[in-house]
């Protein structure tokens, strides 16, 4: 894939890398944003503005791929192809990232949103017994709630390296979705 049609001599690769690191930074503050708003559910609505950005950035880097390296054309698979190696790469950026802040710069995170998480749930419970009088439905959550709130008090606490992994892994799938309707739509140049 290392295709040079531009007069600066950039290969699709280094397009590839050069667009990854300003993504990567965006999943970073994007992680710190979501990390740090998992205590209030409002502030949580903020995710998904967020992945409709990511989707957004896919697609004009995509574009600029085309119109920059490829003379304005770029087959469906090759846009696909392209959308899931800039997710991998920004993604191991981001797992980096995750790595270091849980394991070294602040390693009391993921039992804090662990237990962030816990109290939620115990509260959404507090709500729903308020509720169970007027409603049999709230009243029938109830044993699921309970359910729900000792499962995760029996749920260790991810390590570091879980975390990061995970969030790559997740990156990766969601770059293969998002691509799957954003690489149709950047074939070729109107």
């Amino acid at each position: 894939m290392n295709i040079t049609v531009n007069p600066k001599g950039v290969t699709v690769n280094q397009f590839l890398m050069k667009t990854a690191l300003p993504l990567g930074g965006y999943f970073i503050i994007e992680y710190l944003i979501r990390n740090y708003t998992a205590s209030n559910i409002f502030l949580g609505l903020l995710n998904l503005p967020m992945m409709a950005v990511t989707a957004v950035l896919l697609f004009l880097s995509i574009r600029k791929l085309r119109d920059l390296l490829l003379d304005g054309q770029i087959s469906g698979f090759m846009a696909w192809t392209f959308g899931v190696q800039l997710m991998f790469f920004a993604g191991l950026i981001e797992a980096a990232f995750i790595y270091l802040f849980n394991e070294f710069l602040v390693p009391t995170n993921l039992v804090t949103v662990h237990n962030q998480l816990v109290a939620q749930y115990e509260s959404a419970l507090t709500t729903i017994e308020g509720m169970a009088s007027a409603s049999n439905m709230a009243a029938s959550m109830i044993p699921m709630v309970k359910e729900m709130i000792e499962l995760l008090k029996d749920t260790p606490v991810a390590t570091a390296i879980e975390t990061a992994i995970s969030m790559l892994s997740n990156d990766i799938f969601y770059g293969m979705l998002i691509m799957a309707f954003v690489a149709p739509i950047v074939r070729k140049k109107k």
